[in-house]
């Protein structure tokens, strides 16, 4: 895969634009809710929660919403979410590293479609995620297909978020359209998907509609895991701020994609001196025979 394959990522610029001029059809071609074929630093994150207690001994509701807010981690059973930039990203996390508290062994750029390749920051495509038809082809037990099985499709909601919240200690923390992001991955990949692809097909731009989320508790087994419910809300309107917000959002996605890219490269440089020490240890055997 060549570097200069990073121009299949989108020309954000084009789509801040399209969202400031209110081009709809373009907004929903180039801001990730079109046919299914980053972050700044700060960003309030979105997740659900799983901890039972905080590291002082409060106890916690599992299944509830969950960010860290104003330098503190807020809580909510419901939440308001206004998408304004939809992105597809590829990881791979690996428990190992950083002397066992894990981090990501690769991560891909963030791209509105799947289409064409995710080049990632260990010089490969798409963290090492195959097709169907190519993990089909490997032995279950093939190192190749356990490490596709292990990456990580995520789907990046950018927008802005309301709701009655509160801290760990009982206070309310409430926010009004504060700007968030929120990664979907696994189970709760396709309910996000569903709901924005059925905005899609009413010709609904999901900037201007609110999505109103709570959680569903699930079992397998003995694993208990939540997953989101998106139910429509207001229809609104797209404010100035909104698009000064969306050429933000483009700008870190910029941001994102750039950091990536140059890992990549270096990765690949990295991988090409290895080839050619590889090969002149090569040669130097042959003329030692």
């Amino acid at each position: 895969m060549d570097g200069n394959e990073v121009m299949e990522v989108e020309d954000f610029g084009a789509m801040a634009t399209a969202f400031r001029n209110d081009d709809v059809d373009a907004l929903m071609k180039m801001s990730g809710q079109g046919a299914q074929q980053q972050q700044k630093v700060g960003l309030p994150r979105l997740n659900i929660n799983y901890e039972a207690e905080t590291d002082e001994g409060i106890s916690l509701v599992r299944g509830t919403w969950k960010m860290n807010f104003d330098g503190q981690f807020i809580y909510a059973d419901k939440v308001t979410v206004r998408p304004l930039l939809r992105t597809f990203e590829y990881s791979l996390w690996d428990n190992t590293l950083n002397e066992g508290r894990g981090g990501f062994a690769a991560k891909s750029v963030q791209k509105t479609s799947f289409g064409g390749t995710f080049p990632d920051s260990a010089g490969g495509n798409k963290c090492g995620r195959l097709s169907k038809d190519e993990e089909a082809a490997l032995d279950k037990d093939d190192a190749e297909y356990l490490n596709s099985r292990a990456v990580v499709c995520n789907q990046v909601i950018y927008g802005r978020i309301t709701g009655e919240f509160k801290n760990a200690q009982g206070d309310s923390v409430t926010l009004t359209d504060e700007p968030m992001i929120a990664y979907f991955k696994r189970s709760g990949f396709k309910p996000i998907a569903d709901f924005i692809d059925g905005l899609t097909k009413n010709n609904k731009l999901m900037a201007q509609v609110e999505m109103n989320l709570t959680t569903s508790r699930n079992k397998n087994g003995s694993v208990t895991y939540w997953t989101p419910v998106a139910q429509m809300g207001n229809v609104v309107s797209i404010s100035d701020d909104d698009k000064d917000l969306f050429t933000l959002f483009a700008e870190t996605v910029k941001g994102h994609n750039d950091s990536v890219m140059k890992d990549y490269r270096e990765a690949i440089k990295a991988a090409s001196v290895v080839e050619d020490v590889d090969l002149a240890a090569e040669f130097d055997n042959a003329d030692a025979a």
